[in-house]
């Protein structure tokens, strides 16, 4: 790691991951590992989640969409909602309690962005049938792979094994099946929020 990586502000990271510095990146994720996985061990005690394999799925999520950066206010508030929400999904891929979850969800939405702006449920009933429609027009190759991550949740290494294509592949394969989406929800005058894209598991 280049020593002067350490000297920058958070704010100057996220514009050089904007702009794709996979070391900007790197730095990010050594400041805010620590404090994220304590946070998982804290709220994940009782189940066998490993948080290492949240955070790489959650940061996933943030490299796949770093060109959202510069929308979010309070990024480290944003961030801890991100870890959140993917240690919700693998929860319930592994866990298969809803009872379980549900508890767990109102602990953290009690803890985190209490406040946060939720989008309308008929808006939402619409996106939802956008974004569908745009996964049914994707190339054979590029549904499945985001399908496999989003419905089946698998990760990105367990889907280039399950394929027989690399991680790299899978992540670009992701990027684009993103950009699809959210040109067809910009085609419909949907101007999409990181809130929604969450709450979508489109992030």
């Amino acid at each position: 790691m280049h020593l002067s990586m350490r000297n920058i502000e958070v704010p100057e990271l996220l514009l050089a991951i904007q702009n794709g510095d996979e070391k900007a990146f790197a730095e990010l994720y050594r400041r805010y590992h620590a404090k994220l996985y304590r946070f998982l061990s804290r709220f994940n005690s009782t189940n066998k989640a490993n948080p290492s394999d949240i955070l790489q799925e959650a940061f996933l999520r943030v490299w796949l969409n770093r060109d959202r950066l510069g929308e979010i206010q309070d990024f480290e508030s944003w961030l801890f909602k991100v870890v959140s929400t993917e240690s919700l999904t693998l929860l319930r891929k592994e866990a298969h309690q809803k009872v379980k979850v549900d508890r767990l969800k109102s602990r953290y939405d009690q803890e985190l962005l209490p406040t946060m702006e939720q989008p309308r449920f008929m808006e939402l009933f619409e996106i939802k049938k956008i974004v569908n429609e745009a996964i049914q027009n994707m190339p054979e190759k590029r549904r499945t792979i985001y399908l496999l991550s989003r419905e089946e949740g698998l990760t990105a290494s367990e889907i280039a094994s399950k394929l027989h294509i690399s991680t790299n592949t899978v992540y670009n394969t992701l990027t684009s099946a993103l950009k699809d989406i959210r040109k067809s929800l910009a085609d419909q005058n949907f101007q999409t929020s990181i809130m929604i894209l969450i709450i979508l598991k489109l992030f």
